[in-house]
């Protein structure tokens, strides 16, 4: 027989289960050896005979008449603390959310449970709880799980996922330090991004020197934190320092060219307040030759030329664009715009019909490397599988 489960957790599942199995089939064996139990082994043999039908349906994907056969099993023997444990993750994968609440918490009340199981039951206790959206409940069990067994790296995890949910970013940084110490790894840019987050907080409530500070911190933990770069220097341009915005913001720009189109906006509001537009001009050419096939630094050069009145060179810039990204829709259409303007009606038409061949081209800009979520904006915090620093932009993918 294949063994075809597409679910680790599944195939974890059905491991304790054919475990569980072979000791009741080899406790049965030596009880038969040692006393007459007639009795007693009759009973196993129909708890036995329901686990293997359980795994059986289990290893089919058929998970209803997986759960019908082990609750015969726990009925013939209500003892089994692991088959009810089992039991309860089987109906929480399938949404029975309810019901495998009301079986773990049965388990947990259990006068003459040992330790070990109980803090498994309290750990699946919180699984339920944050699949069922009780997120505090769930932080709850979690703790209690931490409490009894503080090297439990899998219960952490799951409360700094919480903490982060909630934006409790404070309690996020102490669970993901202990996350990384027990790991015995170096999650500093995580660290810095949980920074970041904070100190947004704080600027969302006007502690402006909270939020510079944390920023701070961040970089410090991760120099090349892109976003705690991009606020600080946002914080820098509120308080008139336009210097060390420019140089804040530059710094992204040597960090991560393809993205420095996050920057280009705040670069030019800072140049322009210091009465240096034509630094900023020549600081996108020199971007533009050092980093010929980015096609964001020939947007924002080809923009800025086009509001200067350049309009020539803007043309050019738009084209390099979609020389190197056939499918910027809105290079494209800044295109059409200047043709349109300037009457060029032949070439009007051409562009229109390169636009026809390119509308069957995928428009997310952006792609996790982790589990493959694709986005149109950048995010630094992948929203399927939620993992930080996951994300490029889909152009370096071929580089």
């Amino acid at each position: 027989m294949e063994l075809h489960v597409s679910n680790p957790y599944y195939f974890s599942v059905i491991l304790v289960l054919i475990g569980l199995f072979l000791g009741l089939i080899i406790g049965g064996w030596f009880s038969s050896k040692l006393t007459d139990v007639g009795p007693k082994i009759k009973k196993e043999s129909k708890e036995s005979t329901a686990f293997l039908m359980g795994i059986n349906y289990l290893l089919s994907n058929d998970h209803d008449h997986a759960i019908e056969e082990f609750t015969k099993a726990v009925q013939i023997n209500s003892n089994t603390v692991e088959t009810y444990i089992a039991l309860g993750n089987l109906f929480r994968s399938k949404g029975e959310v309810g019901r495998a609440i009301r079986i773990h918490k049965s388990i947990i009340l259990r006068p003459t449970i040992d330790k070990e199981t109980k803090i498994q039951a309290l750990y699946n206790l919180g699984l339920d709880f944050k699949k069922a959206g009780f997120i505090k409940m769930a932080i709850s069990s979690f703790e209690e799980v931490i409490d009894n067994d503080s090297f439990r790296l899998d219960a952490y995890i799951q409360l700094e996922e919480l903490y982060e949910e909630i934006n409790e970013w404070e309690k996020a940084y102490t669970i993901q330090q202990r996350v990384s110490a027990l790991r015995k790894t170096n999650d500093n840019n995580v660290l810095a991004h949980i920074q970041t987050e904070l100190g947004k907080s704080y600027f969302a409530d006007n502690d402006i020197k909270s939020a510079k500070e944390t920023f701070k911190k961040a970089i410090s933990l991760d120099p090349n934190c892109i976003d705690a770069l991009i606020h600080l220097g946002d914080i820098c341009l509120s308080q008139k320092d336009y210097t060390g915005a420019i140089s804040t913001w530059k710094r992204v720009t040597k960090i991560s060219p393809p993205l420095t189109h996050l920057v280009y906006g705040r670069l030019e509001k800072a140049y322009s307040v210091k009465d240096k537009s034509n630094d900023f001009e020549e600081f996108l050419k020199k971007s533009s030759k050092e980093d010929k096939n980015n096609s964001h630094i020939h947007f924002a050069l080809a923009e800025y030329l086009y509001k200067r009145g350049d309009i020539k060179e803007a043309m050019e810039e738009f084209r390099s664009v979609i020389r190197i990204n056939p499918a910027s829709i809105d290079a494209r259409k800044e295109l059409g715009r200047i043709l349109i303007a300037s009457g060029k009606r032949d070439e009007l038409i051409s562009e229109y019909q390169d636009l026809l061949n390119i509308l069957d081209m995928p428009e997310k800009r952006f792609r996790c490397q982790r589990c493959g979520f694709e986005l149109e904006n950048i995010e630094w915090k992948c929203p399927q599988c939620l993992k930080w620093d996951t994300i490029i932009p889909k152009e370096l993918e071929d580089r």
